[in-house]
């Protein structure tokens, strides 16, 4: 047997010289020494092969991993379980602090975060091996920089703080703010006057009644027969003298029982009728000052969460629309239900949202021309949230215009200005609800629900 391994064939010349012959009682040892030596040369050269491969690879990880290093524009640093910066690298564009940091605590010198409170989170970070995001600022007040650190656990106790400049995303967030809370004043604004305007509406059309009544009692008074008392006062005055021979004899005297018999009549009757003028004069009036004092009460606590019954602001957004559905011939249903619980909530908020849906439900009717107008509002709770509904057999909408409904500026009507809906769905996400819309399309009406949480949305979250 001749061995093939080199590596074997040397160490036999080395042990026997260079003649050398194999004994045949080693045959066999020999034969398996050099299957074990073949085995393992296959066996590095796949090993080197695999090394080798994993060498580049890790080159080329490595490599990917400077390039994107060098792209992000973040701060690296490395630090020991107690916030001591063992390296601190920047990335693209990022210049490293002026101060020498290393060998600080990080929470010492660059990130002013709570000494006590960063040594906690860097104990999370570790014991549970989870990434913890912080955000800290620095600077004077107006000018802060904002930078968001990542906190994500090494080994050997050791974690990586990767920080991150958001300085513009925090003042883009300031602005979105600023810009949210001035279109929910404008919002709020422009519900506040729809109400006074529907009040305004409302007023005159009692002013309205109210003129006729003053006209009538006027005309009443300027035709009134009292003139005649005093033509009979002068004619008795002129025979007092001999009044009872006047009274028998005289065929004027004869008549004036009789005369005055129907004057007291038609004066009778002339009290009557300027009397239920009057009573009408006086309940319009009193409208007047309901009307106005609900605005009043409303407008006093703009903005304040209070207990109220749900019903109870139904009915007043329905009598701030009263007099105008009932001059343009529309029937009002009520449907509530008895389980509605009190809610918590900005009522004056509501009243914007319910009085704009009812307006927007009273012109729906009358673009219908339809005779049997009809407008039902319902008033339900379920899933610990309150759905108030107004529903209309008018005109009804158009599938394409039920997704932009609630867009600002959108509006179906000549003189609209298509912010009534987009502030009222505004609104109702403020308070935690909801505003939606359902239709089956044209001349068939339309159903507006205001869905509305049983407690205030900052409560809720």
């Amino acid at each position: 047997m001749v061995p093939t391994q080199s590596l074997l064939k040397r160490q036999l010349k080395r042990f026997f010289g260079s003649d050398f012959s194999i004994p045949s009682e080693w045959q066999g040892f020999i034969a398996t020494v050099d299957s074990a030596y073949e085995e393992f040369e296959v066996d590095r050269e796949l090993m080197e092969r695999a090394l080798e491969v994993s060498s580049e690879e890790l080159l080329e990880a490595n490599s990917e991993i400077r390039a994107i290093f060098q792209a992000i524009p973040d701060l690296v640093f490395r630090l020991d379980d107690e916030g001591t910066i063992l390296s601190v690298k920047a990335g693209a564009g990022v210049d490293l602090p002026q101060r020498e940091l290393s060998g600080k605590r990080i929470q010492e010198c660059w990130l002013k975060y709570s000494g006590e409170r960063f040594h906690e989170v860097l104990r999370r970070v570790i014991e549970e091996k989870a990434m913890v995001s912080i955000e800290h600022a620095e600077g004077a007040k107006g000018l802060e920089s904002f930078h968001e650190v990542r906190l994500v656990p090494l080994l050997r106790n050791q974690v990586v703080a990767i920080a991150r400049n958001i300085t513009e995303r925090k003042n883009a967030e300031a602005k979105l703010e600023q810009m949210h809370k001035q279109l929910a004043n404008t919002s709020r604004q422009a519900g506040m006057a729809e109400i006074a305007t529907n009040v305004l509406h409302n007023v005159g059309n009692v002013l309205n009644s109210v003129n006729v009544s003053a006209s009538l009692v006027a005309d009443s008074v300027k035709k009134s027969k009292s003139v005649g008392v005093a033509k009979v006062a002068a004619l008795l005055r002129e025979h007092e003298a001999d009044l009872g021979r006047f009274m028998t004899e005289d065929p004027k005297g004869r008549l004036v029982p009789a005369y005055l018999a129907q004057l007291a009549e038609h004066l009778h009757a002339d009290q009557q009728a300027t009397l239920a003028e009057l009573d009408s004069l006086q309940q319009n009036i009193e409208h007047i000052k309901k009307i106005v004092a609900m605005q009043q009460s409303y407008a006093r606590v703009s903005g304040v969460v209070e207990t109220a019954k749900v019903a109870e602001l139904v009915e007043d957004s329905l009598r701030m629309n009263e007099s105008s559905s009932s001059r343009h011939g529309i029937q009002t249903i009520r449907e509530y239900a008895d389980d509605v619980p009190l809610i918590q909530i900005d009522k004056h908020r509501v009243l914007q949202v319910l009085v704009n849906l009812l307006r927007n439900a009273k012109h729906a009717c009358d673009d219908s021309g339809r005779p049997d107008k009809r407008i039902t509002v319902r008033v339900a709770c379920a899933d610990a949230r309150v759905r108030i509904s107004v529903t209309d057999n008018g005109i009804g909408i158009v599938a394409e215009n039920i997704k932009r409904i609630f867009n600002h500026g959108f509006t179906t009507r000549r003189n609209g200005h298509g912010f009534g809906l987009h502030s009222g769905a505004l609104a109702a996400k403020e308070m935690g609800g909801s505003l939606s819309v359902h239709s089956d399309g044209p001349q068939q009406g339309a159903t507006f629900t205001l869905e509305l949480p049983l407690q205030p949305a900052q409560e809720l979250s």
